[in-house]
């Protein structure tokens, strides 16, 4: 069978106990992320997302998304949370019900997080670690500022993107806390992580493909330049180049790979040079080993399909595709509408459709695309559904709008 794409985001946000502080960014950041991972021009992932949950439920996601795998699937787990150590210094995820002095019964450890990828039959799994990993040290830990990831989650076929290395909170004696560094209105790491994929520009050597070293060298270098006390760090251990998406870009040239008898170069060629001229990814990635170069534009990377498949319609098939072809144009044309942007208004829109139709319209109002797919198909299901959706897209954005909307559903536009 064909190898697959999976990415699982884990966002939390909200905490029910103190002195853990609430974060704006991690529910919003991973929708953004999603949005780039799913489509299918550039991540081409089967995303899901688990939002502002409570350990047990993200433990849970996390088990289930790593099982069942096969040996090359491509997986993708990015975990925007607070982060902990215990008194032993061992890293923890936090969740909404963490308890920073139950650590072992109300968080996600890091070495959960390793044994499930241990335990797991795929070759390449890329972890986006979005935390304050040494956020917060409990009395008499061992923190010394740094977190040793290393130790914790890099092996064999992982590659770990952390970004920062630097605490957030610092515990000194008690239940007191002193707030170190403040939050952003948005996570600089996943910002940069969504503006390298979604505009290609992390597509450094222009071969059309966005590998893990070009992604983290794109996410270093818009730091730096951003000015920023943050210093994202990576880990690489990996048995073949692992592409996270496709660049939207035009690529300079389709025969720039190393030939495939080329030998690869020795581990020590790639190690980190004493020198200062080194680059970000050799600076932070103490393990790196000989990676294959890419693959020519001819060999899509492991769990994309080719760039140019050839058509395999059938007259069996054709009022199917058809049908998809409906759905898709108009789930492209449901999550341009302005009023469908925001989650709240979303869900209002909904209402008001379900009412229109006589059917009620399940959204989960997590997921933007997701949304819509679930409205499109509540109007495909509706005798004169779409006529329906576009009086009330003229109801609440105007004629142009609708008539543009129209279009598309009439396959006109």
């Amino acid at each position: 069978m064909a190898a697959r794409r999976y990415a699982l985001l884990v966002a939390t946000g909200t905490y029910d106990k103190q002195p853990l502080r609430q974060l704006r960014s991690p529910a919003r950041d991973a929708q953004a992320l999603a949005d780039v991972l799913e489509d299918s021009r550039i991540g081409d992932f089967e995303v899901g997302m688990v939002v502002d949950a409570p350990h047990h439920e993200v433990a849970l996601a996390i088990e289930h998304f790593f099982q069942d795998r096969r040996r090359d699937d491509v997986l993708l787990l990015h975990i925007s949370c607070h982060g902990l150590k215990n008194h032993n210094g061992e890293l923890h995820f936090a969740a909404t019900d963490t308890d920073a002095r139950w650590l072992a019964s109300t968080s996600v450890s890091a070495q959960f997080v390793r044994q499930r990828i241990s335990e797991c039959r795929a070759r390449s799994v890329v972890l986006l670690l979005d935390c304050c990993y040494s956020g917060a040290f409990l009395t008499g830990g061992k923190g010394d500022g740094t977190v040793h990831l290393e130790d914790e989650l890099a092996g064999h076929g992982r590659a770990v993107l952390t970004a920062t290395n630097r605490t957030e909170y610092a515990w000194e004696g008690g239940d007191r806390v002193v707030r170190l560094e403040p939050e952003t209105e948005s996570s600089r790491f996943t910002r940069a992580v969504i503006k390298g994929l979604s505009t290609g520009e992390a597509d450094r050597d222009g071969d059309g493909w966005i590998g893990v070293h070009e992604l983290y060298d794109y996410v270093y270098e818009e730091l730096q330049n951003a000015d920023v006390r943050q210093r994202p760090q990576m880990w690489v251990e990996l048995e073949r180049r692992v592409v996270v998406a496709r660049s939207v870009l035009n690529p300079r040239a389709s025969g720039l790979t190393r030939p495939a008898s080329s030998p690869a170069p020795p581990a020590s060629a790639l190690a980190p040079p004493v020198s200062a001229q080194m680059s970000p990814s050799h600076r932070a990635s103490p393990r790196l080993g000989p990676a294959p170069a890419p693959p020519p534009r001819s060999s899509a990377p492991a769990g994309f399909p080719p760039a140019e498949p050839p058509p395999a319609h059938t007259d069996a098939a054709s009022d199917d595709d058809s049908s998809l072809d409906a759905l898709l144009r108009l789930t492209e044309a449901l999550i341009t509408l302005p009023c469908v942007q925001d989650t709240q208004a979303r869900i209002q829109f909904a209402i008001l459709l379900g009412e229109k139709l006589g059917r009620q319209v399940d959204l989960r109002g997590v997921r933007l695309r997701e949304d819509a797919v679930a409205i499109a198909r509540a109007v495909q299901k509706t005798p004169r559904g779409d006529a329906v959706l576009t009086r009330l897209v003229f109801l609440l954005e105007g004629g142009d709008v609708a008539r543009n909307l129209r279009r598309v559903i009439d396959g006109t536009g």
